[in-house]
Parts: structure tokens; C-alpha cells; sequence
């Protein structure tokens, strides 16, 4: 359990930092923080060899988590401090027989509960990639000479000289791309009649192939494999593929491709709902929660969107690895000071609230009388038997297993007491939880904007809807703007709207337009209308559920 202890522990500090070091560089491009978080994502998959390989450092830790893991769980079968007694010579002593529990877990099951969940996580991944396999060995190769003449344009753009196989299947909503030594971009029947978004679509699934993108998207799977129980891990590979998207849509920008048609590209995919199959690819389409920031980097002419230098390159992998191999070598030594605890002293007893008593006397369990000898003469009482190392070493990894994630994610990001009572004071009808609440600080929700928003007479079933809210800039004026320009909505319509850029002019344009105003109208009249685009496009193919 110490290594699981210690694997929990680094992995939160490596997510923690790489998470820090990507909000210190906003202002670089997107290659180069992607080059962070994937350096990250590398950290954490080579953490356990490490752990293994290099000679161990023993490190305490810190006050207020050991503190945590030694309160054990409540015990029923102990005894209060000031009950227990201390056997004399002259006292009569039942023969007691220890009562056995009815049901012990094995030695080791701790490293079975870590592994059910990475093996499962590992297998996903693995039949998201037999079904792409699948997908290319029923796909077709695509002979139109617009789409090979879009390719062969991009590849001299990007300097590639190796070949893409393109081809096209029936079975794929999409188009994606993936593979190393032979990559495949993979198009989807519908996307053919879209020859005039030809290029764009072929440059930013070049993109990722140049870069190689499949091969980061799987670091990142195993990654977060390996790290299930750590947030952090989860949130780092969720910024890392938004950054892998970035980094290609900078390389489209690149190619020459209008930014603003580029843009209305991904507006118009971003409105077909995502199915989720496919895990192993990437694709043109952004996802609901992104979309308002890959539209705003892209019509931002003023963002740097360079690759990432050699110098970048060598000085961050030079900084992760003297990060890394020192971090992976500490042994969380502190927590092994319980393994040799065989008894609980009245001191321990009146800390947890449970009375207190002579320091001499040893707490021991309950146990039954089997037989009182009342006649006879005094014999030297047994000793009375304490609790066992194994019974109180179970409790306390018990309960260090299901606060300790909490606790320091919680720390991590600097959720107080407070701050958790002012979001239950804000909205009491809506449930809490410490990673909710965790969640809520990161996105920067204060209890002052959930009161607000809960003014607003909108219906919010929970906390995610606020931090959807937050995250796309949704407040009280702005539904007030949206509302007094003649449209209303329930809160999701709001947040689609926000993520698309959509003020209380572009309502206005759109009833001045004799249009009814609905969430796709208004999308239009944004990133159509003012360039003389058709305002009823023919639908695009379904987005990528990855991004």
C-alpha cells in the first residue's frame, strides 16, 4: 500500500506542476505548450519504472495528510479508553476466546483494486484501435482528383515527403487520421461533396500526421491508465489533446487557408453530436466545450502560432527529466510508522474523542467469556491481547484511500472550508462534493456568480452547469443582453451560444433578417452572413467524438 501511497502522491505533484507550468505560458503558441503538457504525460507513464529502478529516498509527508491517514475508521468491537482496565495478580480472569470476523479481505488486495481499472482502461483503448484496423481494411481508396490534388498541395506545404494513403468508407461519421509508419487519413462518405472545405480538412489531419499527434494521443491514454485515481492526470490529457487541436489548426492558418472560413468550418461541424466510439483518432471537429476557444485562437490574428524550436525542445525535456528522476527515487517513508503499532495508547483515544485514562494502560479488543472459575486459588492474570498491526493497518488504509485524493487535489488548487460553505450558502438546493468543489475553484467559480446565476430564474439542475457557465463566460448580464435582443433559451442554449462568440447584436441582425432566431440561425449570422455566405449550408459530416 506504501506504493501505491507514494505513486498517488508524485503523480498529483507531476499533473500539479506540468498544469502550472501550461497557465505560466498562455502567452507562447500552442506547439510549445503542447510540447509541456506532453512531456508531462510522458512523466507520468514512466513514473512507475522509475519508481522501480532508481534507488529509493525516503521522504515524510507532509503534516496535514499524515495527519488524515492516521485517524482510523471507528472500530465497534474497541473499547473506550477509560473502560479498559488493567489486569492486576490478585483479580479473578475469564478465559476469553477471540471472536474471528466473519469475512477478511486477502493479503494484496489493494494492488487488485489498482490494476482492475487499468486493465480495463488499456482494453478500451485497445478495441478503439482494432476497429480502426477494421475501418481501413473495409475502406476504399479515394481516386477523386480534387481531394488527391488538396493532399499533394499540403504535403509540399508542410515539407512531407512520406505518403498518406486517403481513403474513404460508408461506416465512418467523419473524417480522422492516425499511424506512424503509415499513416491514413480516412474520409467519410458524406465529407466527398465538400470539395471546397477540401483543403482545410486535408491540412489539419496533416497537421497531426506531421506532428505526430496518434502517437501523443496514445501517450496520453496510457497515461491515464495507469494514473485513473489522479484528477489532475485526467485534466492534463484532456488540455493536451485540446492543445494537439490547436497546434493543428495553427498549421492550417499556416497553409494559406481563410481564417474566417476556417472558423465557420468549425462552427458549423461543432453543432452535430458526438457518438464517442472512436478513441484512437484525430478529427477536424471541435467538441462543445472547446469550441469557443479554437474559434476565438483562430480569427485572433494577433496570437504567436510557431512550432516549437529546438531550443524549447531541449530545455523543457532537459527540465522535466531533473524534475522527474529525483521525484520518482522519494519513498513516502512517514507512512510505514504505523506498521509497527501494535497498541493504541489512552493518549491516541482522547485524540479521537473516546475518553481518556491511565497512559499505562494498553487499549485492547472485547472479548467473550468463556468460562468463569470462581473457587480456587488467584492466579497471574493472561495479558490482555492488543489490537493486531493487520486490523489497524486495514482501517487506516481504508480510510487514507478514500479521503487522500481528495484532499490534496482539493489543497492543490486552494478550496477552503469556506469556500465550499459559501457554494452551499449560494445554492443549498444544489449538492456538493469535495471534487465538485475542487472543480468549481479551478474554473475560477466564486459563490458570489452561483448566487447570481441562480437569480437568474434559469434552470440549473447542478453544479456542471454553473461550471459550463463559467467556462465559456456565461453570466447574469450576458442572459440579460441575449434576453432584451428577443431571444430566450434554458441555459445550455445560453453556453452554445457564448461558446460561438453570439451577442445581443447578432440577435438583432437576425430578426432584422426575417429569420426565426434559434441557436443554429444565430450561428450563422455570425460566421456566415456578414461575408456573404449561404445562410442554409448543406449539413456537415458528424464531428469527431474526440475533440
Amino acid at each position: 500500500m506504501t506504493a501505491l501511497l507514494g505513486l498517488v502522491l508524485k503523480s498529483l505533484l507531476i499533473a500539479g506542476i506540468t498544469l502550472l507550468l501550461l497557465r505560466l505560458t498562455r502567452g507562447r503558441s500552442a506547439a510549445e505548450r503542447s510540447l509541456i503538457a506532453h512531456l508531462g504525460l510522458a512523466g507520468l507513464v514512466i513514473l512507475p519504472l522509475a519508481t522501480l529502478l532508481l534507488p529509493s529516498m525516503p521522504l515524510p509527508v507532509p503534516e496535514f495528510v499524515q495527519s488524515r491517514l492516521e485517524a482510523p475508521a471507528t472500530d465497534s468491537t474497541a473499547l473506550p479508553a477509560r473502560q479498559v482496565a488493567t489486569p492486576s495478580a490478585t483479580t479473578p480472569v475469564a478465559t476469553a476466546a477471540t471472536a474471528e470476523p466473519w469475512f477478511t479481505l486477502p493479503q494484496g488486495w489493494e494492488r487488485f483494486a489498482y490494476a482492475l481499472p487499468v486493465l480495463a482502461l488499456l482494453l478500451l483503448t485497445a478495441v478503439a484501435l482494432l476497429r480502426l484496423v477494421r475501418l481501413r481494411a473495409g475502406a476504399e481508396v479515394l481516386v477523386d482528383p480534387v481531394w488527391l490534388s488538396a493532399l499533394a498541395h499540403a504535403q509540399r506545404r508542410m515539407g512531407m515527403k512520406s505518403g498518406t494513403a486517403l481513403l474513404v468508407s460508408d461506416a465512418l461519421p467523419s473524417p480522422i487520421s492516425w499511424g506512424l509508419a503509415r499513416p491514413t487519413i480516412l474520409l467519410s462518405a458524406d465529407a466527398l461533396a465538400a470539395t471546397d472545405e477540401a483543403e482545410a480538412i486535408i491540412a489539419h489531419e496533416l497537421a497531426h500526421v506531421s506532428a505526430l499527434d496518434w502517437a501523443k494521443l496514445m501517450l496520453a491514454r496510457v497515461a491515464t491508465a495507469i494514473h485513473w485515481f489522479n484528477p489532475l492526470a485526467w485534466r492534463l490529457a484532456r488540455e493536451a489533446h485540446q492543445l494537439r487541436e490547436e497546434a493543428a489548426d495553427d498549421a492550417v492558418l499556416a497553409a494559406n487557408i481563410d481564417a474566417p472560413d476556417y472558423a465557420q468550418l468549425l462552427v458549423r461541424v461543432a453543432r452535430h453530436e458526438a457518438k464517442g466510439l472512436l478513441l484512437g483518432a484525430h478529427g477536424v471537429a471541435p467538441g462543445k466545450g472547446s469550441l469557443k476557444r479554437r474559434v476565438g485562437r483562430v480569427l485572433d490574428a494577433t496570437l504567436p502560432r510557431g512550432r516549437a524550436q529546438g531550443s524549447w525542445v531541449a530545455g523543457f525535456g532537459a527540465g522535466m527529466l531533473v524534475m522527474a528522476a529525483p521525484l520518482a527515487a522519494l519513498t513516502v517513508g512517514a507512512t510505514e510508522r504505523h506498521a509497527d503499532a501494535a497498541t493504541t495508547t489512552a493518549t491516541e483515544s482522547a485524540s479521537l474523542g473516546v475518553g481518556t485514562s491511565d497512559t499505562s494502560a494498553p487499549t485492547v479488543r472485547a472479548r467473550p467469556v468463556a468460562a468463569v472459575h470462581p473457587a480456587g486459588p488467584a492466579s497471574p492474570a493472561p495479558a490482555a491481547t492488543p489490537a493486531s498491526p493487520q486490523d489497524r493497518r486495514a482501517d487506516r488504509e481504508d480510510h487514507q484511500n478514500r479521503e487522500l485524493d481528495a484532499i490534496v487535489g482539493a489543497k492543490a488548487v486552494g478550496v477552503t472550508p469556506d469556500y465550499i460553505e459559501g457554494l452551499r450558502r449560494a445554492a443549498p438546493q444544489l449538492g456538493i462534493s469535495l471534487d465538485t468543489a475542487t472543480g468549481a475553484r479551478a474554473l475560477g467559480v466564486t459563490p458570489e456568480y452561483v448566487q447570481a446565476m441562480m437569480a437568474t430564474g434559469l434552470r440549473i439542475r447542478s453544479f456542471d452547469d454553473i461550471m459550463g457557465a463559467r467556462a465559456v463566460g456565461v453570466d447574469p448580464r450576458y442572459v440579460r443582453s441575449i434576453n432584451a435582443a428577443g431571444f430566450r433559451g434554458d441555459l445550455d442554449d445560453y453556453i452554445a451560444l457564448a461558446g460561438m462568440g453570439v451577442t445581443s447584436d447578432d440577435v438583432r441582425r437576425l430578426k432584422r433578417a426575417g429569420m426565426p432566431v434559434g441557436v443554429d440561425n444565430l450561428a450563422i449570422i455570425k460566421h456566415g452572413m456578414g461575408r456573404g455566405a449561404n445562410p442554409n449550408p448543406a449539413p456537415d459530416p458528424d464531428p469527431d467524438p474526440n475533440d
